[in-house]
């Protein structure tokens, strides 16, 4: 991996670090400040979907929090839903508009490197595996450049991807500091795959 990948990857797991320890340690004031009911379900569900069409940009802070309000499986739920909305945003501008506007968004040289890892055989199920280790917008973009796969199948294999994860996360953010480690371990390990995988099918 890149420098700039693993920089990536590290604040991606002090940001959730970061949102877990101020999310348990002020969970009583969250709790009373932040809880705006459904209004607040539905801006969780939308800054999802801008992160994932805008690259950088990230929730993962915002999930613990979301986990102090409405409790895992709810948030995971919620976090599922954002990032398919927005990965289906993602695809749809893909396909539509192409390379040109997709550059807008995000650096198509990273894009690029998937090309070949998403490959032709066994597409759905390379989407569902690289949906798990590569980020949301990454692959979005990606696969409605480069794929002709429909949209329907598309919405399918996103979700059985990011499923896993979104509970995942959503526990973690309230488990205790040794099962977030060993999740970081497991979140890590299947990053790595994920870009050996890519790395492999570019040869």
């Amino acid at each position: 991996m890149t420098r700039t990948e693993i920089a990536g990857v590290v604040v991606f797991a002090l940001f959730f670090a970061g949102g877990a320890f101020l999310a348990g340690e002020f969970s009583d004031a969250v709790s009373r400040y932040l809880d705006f009911g459904i209004a607040g379900m539905a801006g969780y569900v939308f800054v999802g979907i801008i992160a994932t069409v805008i690259a950088p940009v990230s929730t993962v802070a915002l999930i613990p929090f979301a986990a102090v309000l409405w409790g895992p499986v709810t948030t995971a739920l919620l976090s599922v839903v954002g990032w398919t909305i927005g990965s289906v945003v993602a695809y749809v501008i893909a396909r539509r508009f192409g390379k040109p506007f997709v550059a807008r968004f995000v650096d198509l040289r990273t894009i690029e490197r998937y090309e070949h890892a998403l490959g032709e055989k066994y597409l759905f199920w390379n989407i569902v595996l690289l949906r798990m280790a590569v980020p949301v917008d990454i692959l979005s973009y990606a696969v409605g450049l480069f794929t002709s796969v429909k949209l329907s199948v598309y919405v399918a294999a996103t979700i059985i991807g990011i499923l896993p994860f979104a509970f995942i996360f959503a526990y973690a953010a309230q488990a205790t500091l040794n099962f977030q480690i060993v999740i970081g371990g497991v979140v890590l390990a299947t990053i790595y795959l994920g870009y050996r995988k890519g790395r492999s099918m570019r040869r």
